[in-house]
């Protein structure tokens, strides 16, 4: 079986955050319109995913597009795959791995494909009054429009990153990488 693409993995993750939030399948406007891509090419992503067996549908029968294995009836939670870069100067490239999420834990206005995760590094600076430790999962939301006080945020200075509290209410600069949403934490 050939790997998924990029994009395909996108659009996956769009029909399982699409799900999660409005219990229903999209159709491949939803799809189209969300990409800002022509309904033939969410057809011909939807038919790869499909060969590719990432998703299944009903032909002839709207909003039957789901992730495989999945079953007829749509679960209350809705796992979200969100990519994992071991080093943040790797944000632009393929991920190294995945992290599933249960959706219905994530803020409403947070899609999926905003999302990413790393490792929080030995060198990796962090708030001294945090409960951060070396080796949790960061989940970051690569769009926050404002910073509050009280914010977790993931910035990067040249190649070393670092979290940081928010003190004052301020716009995202150039250096910042994202808002800490969660924290997953390995069993040791």
């Amino acid at each position: 079986m050939k790997k998924i693409t990029k994009r395909q993995f996108e659009i996956a993750g769009f029909i399982r955050d699409f799900i999660g939030k409005n219990s229903i399948s999209p159709t491949l406007y939803d799809i189209a319109e969300y990409f800002a891509i022509k309904p033939s090419t969410a057809a011909a992503h939807i038919a790869a995913l499909e060969r590719k067996r990432v998703i299944v549908r009903q032909k002839g029968r709207r909003r039957s597009i789901r992730p495989a294995g999945m079953g007829s009836s749509l679960p209350q939670k809705v796992p979200v795959c969100v990519p994992f870069y071991p080093k943040i100067n790797d944000l632009s490239g393929a991920p190294s791995s995945f992290y599933h999420v249960d959706a219905s834990l994530l803020p409403g206005h947070v899609r999926a494909k905003d999302l990413f995760a790393m490792q929080l590094g030995v060198f990796m600076g962090r708030p001294a009054d945090s409960d951060m430790a070396t080796g949790d999962i960061l989940i970051v939301w690569t769009h926050p429009e404002h910073l509050h006080p009280g914010m977790i945020v993931l910035e990067c200075t040249g190649s070393n990153p670092s979290c940081r509290l928010v003190t004052a209410e301020s716009e995202p600069g150039p250096e910042l990488a994202g808002q800490v949403i969660a924290l997953l934490r390995p069993l040791r």
